[in-house]
């Protein structure tokens, strides 16, 4: 979805299709290119609006991905995009695909990791397991993934997975706090179906609870239907700026005249 961006054209005459004065004319360009941009920022407004009516307590990056790039004289188009670009994880452009224009999402940067090192199997994606603890937007902590991808192995950067002395150190610590190591089951092994798991050790053992489940990728209908809303809002919200935009470019070269 990176290159799919809604451009809104600076096209009057098209919009129109009305005979201008001399007048108007002279201020054809501006008035244009204001039309473009206030009509850009309106519909950038209305995906941003839809947002949380469609997704479920969407993070705050997903709810800063929709951005407007203004027209300038020398660029005479303002674009309404989803952002494509993460400081940080992956830009809302990619993982918004689906949501947009349906089918299978994409691979999340920890799956490629789970994948290169062939703990999760080929096909195969993973979701947040039942025993796993959930932020308030209902995704697995950052924290417990990177613990997850150190002690497997699937850091990015070899120098953030354990070593042996790293993981003897690790498990005195977390023998006293009742937790225990994260394990990768490929293929069904009695009742634990694929996925990753924790053993917990308690008072009276220990015990395994789901962290990521490896399932078959779902296939998604869209549902974030944002160029069926700009197609709606474009002819009416661009004819009624540009015709408001003209008149004050008017006003304004006939107070400048009689000054």
């Amino acid at each position: 979805m990176a290159g799919d961006v809604l451009k809104i054209l600076v096209d009057p005459d098209g919009a129109t299709g009305r005979v201008f004065t001399d007048l108007e004319l002279k201020n054809l360009p501006f008035a244009s290119m204001q039309a473009a941009n206030a009509t850009a920022f309106g519909i950038r407004q209305k995906w941003a609006d839809t947002m949380p009516r469609v997704f479920d307590r969407p993070t705050p990056l997903t709810q800063r991905a929709i951005v407007y790039e203004k027209a300038t004289k020398a660029k005479p188009f303002a674009v309404v995009k989803v952002r494509d670009e993460a400081f940080k994880g992956t830009p809302p452009s990619r993982y918004l695909q689906a949501q947009v224009k349906g089918g299978p999402r994409l691979m999340k940067p920890f799956e490629n990791r789970l994948a290169a090192q062939g703990i999760l199997p080929a096909g195969m994606q993973a979701v947040p397991g039942k025993g796993v603890d959930l932020d308030g937007f209902g995704n697995i902590a950052g924290s417990t993934m990177n613990r997850v991808l150190s002690q497997l192995g699937a850091r990015f950067d070899p120098l953030q997975n354990e070593t042996d002395t790293s993981r003897a150190r690790r498990q005195k610590r977390e023998a006293k706090q009742r937790r225990g190591d994260y394990f990768a089951v490929k293929q069904k092994r009695g009742g634990l179906r694929p996925g990753i798991y924790q053993r917990v050790r308690t008072g009276f053992g220990s015990a395994v609870r789901s962290i990521l489940a490896f399932v078959r990728p779902a296939s998604y209908k869209p549902r974030y239907r944002i160029f069926d809303l700009a197609e709606r809002m474009y002819p009416r919200l661009f004819a009624f700026h540009f015709e408001n935009e003209l008149r004050k470019a008017v006003e304004t070269s006939k107070f400048r005249g009689r000054a």
